[in-house]
């Protein structure tokens, strides 16, 4: 052995023998050091949890049902109350147990006015929207109460969408409670930058007019006033003697709001506290692709996905004018396969319709290069390598699991969150949008063939794509946060009468709450102070102004006089 590895050796026995008398006789060195412990003593936690949605739908709990199945593997006892059966069916959320509400879901909701959503009225469909939850409110409302008595409630956690029933009773209760959502735009007051397409303006306002900025101001008041018929909803609550409230967001102020949202994806803007973004909120496991799916996509390269969502559907002729696009594509040979997942389309009414493409061979699953399924494993499809574009409806689920994959998207919004994803998707530069009004193949045609052949959609769907899985790991904070709200609330509540802790939202997470809120308007703008430092600037320079005027109007009467002739 050479002398060089004869030292290391030695070096190495020297170093071992020196760790082992020191653990053996020199423990009193290691108390210089302890280990950072992170474990929760949970025992004395309030447990019971009810998670509320008026909406119901499938991928319209998911991301609710994410942060609960998290929750109740850290030992809470949490209880869906929802219209549709939905846990019983479900694999991932099968162990939470659901109360179903005999109601209809969103999705048969938007059934009901589908000429308003077709006609793109968005003021008359969100009117019959809040109508409809106004109806049902009292049903909701006496259905949470009577299983808050029974599960012992601790936490009510609201889907925030037409949900007032769900807060209404927290607050009568004094029960803390948590709301979630997917649009900040309906929690929170936007900027004057942000806007909304539901109310005709752009999501983004940097680049528009001052006659488009100005018009924008004055929409959202107009859409409110008109399309949110508040009166109905404070005429329910009557009924079960709740207060009124006549804020058009719902009894959402001084509570904490998650929003399953990121920036990349969402225009970005200051939030307060009480606000918390920790989306894209997506399960952890999704199905697998079928036999028949995998042997279509691998003899398929150039594959585009196409499917409008669970809820809302467009018109038999716009789905008439995709399709014949996509045999356009495939006989220019641009694209080479679509799997189309047909949902809740009504294929029978497809059939009526303009016949030059062979409908019935499509539909019949005949046609070579397109396949057709009722339903399908979304995310294993738009994980595919040769899965190469999404036309979509543009709903919060989709486009995550778009982003989460890189995947370009086509998007045909209708109504809702929708069109606004669709124009952020546009304008962060991984997707381009379709009208569904006159809807043209060779709009279709030619924004598909950009998609493809434009690498720049691949590029920031791969940008985007970096922010959802950093992002993705945030629904655990969600759960951590609604942990924060219980603790708080064991310190803060108030036994009653009963043994019952009551809370009151407006000061539980006072901590959390921005002073501006306490101190009005005009104190918490500093618009007091700013008129006082504008008036003293005013003055100062009005004094300026006038001293200058005295001291001119001085040297220029001495000026004059001086020039006078002097007269004997």
């Amino acid at each position: 052995m050479s002398p060089k590895y004869s030292l290391l050796a030695f070096w190495h026995i020297a170093m071992l023998i020196f760790f082992s008398i020191n653990v053996t006789f020199g423990s009193e060195h290691l108390s210089e050091f302890i280990q950072l412990s992170s474990s929760l003593d949970r025992g004395n936690m309030p447990k019971n949890i009810i998670a509320a949605s008026f909406a119901g739908g499938t991928n319209h709990l998911v991301p609710l049902l994410e942060i609960c199945k998290i929750l109740k593997d850290r030992g809470y006892n949490v209880t869906l109350i929802a219209p549709g059966n939905f846990t019983a069916k479900s694999v991932s959320y099968s162990s939470i147990p659901q109360i179903t509400v005999d109601v209809l879901d969103m999705g048969e909701v938007y059934s009901t006015f589908e000429e308003d959503l077709i006609k793109m009225d968005h003021m008359k469909t969100y009117s019959a929207i809040t109508s409809y939850a106004s109806s049902v409110y009292v049903k909701f409302y006496n259905i949470y109460k009577q299983i808050a008595e029974e599960v012992n409630v601790d936490l009510f956690f609201c889907d925030y969408m037409m949900n007032f029933a769900c807060f209404d009773i927290a607050w009568k209760l004094g029960k803390p409670v948590v709301g979630i959502a997917s649009m900040l735009g309906y929690i929170t007051n936007l900027p004057p930058y942000r806007s909304d397409p539901l109310m005709g303006c752009h999501v983004t306002m940097e680049n528009e007019s001052f006659y488009n900025r100005f018009i924008c101001i004055i929409k959202p008041l107009k859409f409110l006033l008109n399309s949110a018929p508040l009166g109905e909803v404070n005429s329910q609550r009557e009924k079960v003697g709740v207060d009124p409230s006549w804020d058009f967001r719902g009894r959402i102020s001084n509570i904490l709001i998650l929003t399953d949202n990121f920036y990349g994806f969402e225009i970005p803007m200051a939030l307060p506290p009480l606000h918390q973004e920790i989306g894209p909120i997506l399960p952890d496991t999704f199905p697998n692709l079928t036999p028949t799916l995998n042997s279509f996509l691998e003899t398929h390269p150039r594959t585009i996905y196409f499917a409008l969502g669970s809820i809302m559907q467009t018109t038999p002729k716009n789905i008439i004018t995709i399709l014949k696009s996509f045999v356009e594509l495939i006989d220019q040979n641009v694209i080479d396969g679509v799997i189309w997942a047909s949902v809740k389309t009504n294929t029978s009414r497809l059939l009526s319709t303009d016949d030059d493409i062979n409908i019935s061979t499509i539909l019949n699953n005949d046609h070579p290069h397109i396949h057709i399924v009722k339903y399908a494993p979304q995310f294993a499809i738009l994980s595919h390598e040769n899965t190469k574009l999404f036309l979509s409806h543009g709903g919060a689920s989709s486009c995550h699991e778009s982003i989460y994959t890189a995947t370009p998207m086509l998007v045909l919004p209708m109504f809702g969150d929708q069109l606004g994803n669709a124009e952020k998707l546009e304008v962060f530069g991984m997707a381009l949008r379709l009208t569904p009004i006159n809807l043209e193949i060779t709009d279709v045609v030619s924004k598909i063939k950009k998609l493809l052949n434009e690498g720049s959609f691949k590029k920031n769907a791969e940008r985007l794509q970096f922010l959802a899985k950093i992002n993705s790991k945030r629904k655990y904070r969600g759960a951590d946060m609604i942990e924060v709200v219980m603790n708080a609330a064991k310190f803060e509540g108030i036994e009653d009468e009963n043994g019952k802790l009551r809370i009151d939202n407006n000061v539980l997470l006072k901590e959390w709450i921005t002073p501006d809120s306490r101190m009005g308007f005009i104190r918490g703008s500093y618009l007091d102070v700013y008129c006082t430092i504008i008036i003293i600037l005013l003055s100062l320079f009005g004094g300026i102004l006038f001293s200058t005027w005295k001291i001119a109007k001085f040297f220029f009467n001495i000026s004059r006089d001086s020039s006078k002739p002097k007269t004997e």
